[in-house]
């Protein structure tokens, strides 16, 4: 299972809903990234990087349904564990990255 996608959309969607907040009351501040241009940004790199590993794995064609479809996993599994967890839903951001990144890493490796 391409699970290196899935937790790079998750810690990417994070990080759009840390920066969605709408009053600061409501706010989730993620750990270590405090402004809202660069939660932006790396939320935008880490999709992308989702949608490379998926490329990587399934090719152009069958990789965009299989973004599509894991991406849709990881934001509903983001939007059950917000309502029921707000804080630790985005502060998963950060491991989910890392984790991912090294999952990526290693396939990348041991593919070549």
């Amino acid at each position: 299972m391409p699970l290196e996608t899935a937790l790079l959309g998750y810690a990417g969607l994070a990080l759009f809903a840390a920066v969605r907040g709408r009053t600061p009351h409501r706010r989730v501040e993620p750990p270590f990234l405090t402004s809202r241009p660069a939660m932006r940004i790396v939320g935008i790199v880490l999709l992308s990087l989702s949608l490379v590993t998926a490329f990587t794995r399934y090719g152009p064609y069958q990789g965009m349904v299989a973004w599509l479809g894991l991406l849709s996993l990881s934001g509903i599994a983001l939007v059950l564990l917000l309502s029921w967890w707000r804080v630790g839903a985005v502060a998963m951001w950060l491991p989910a990255a890392i984790v991912g990144l090294s999952l990526a890493l290693v396939k990348a490796v041991t593919a070549a």
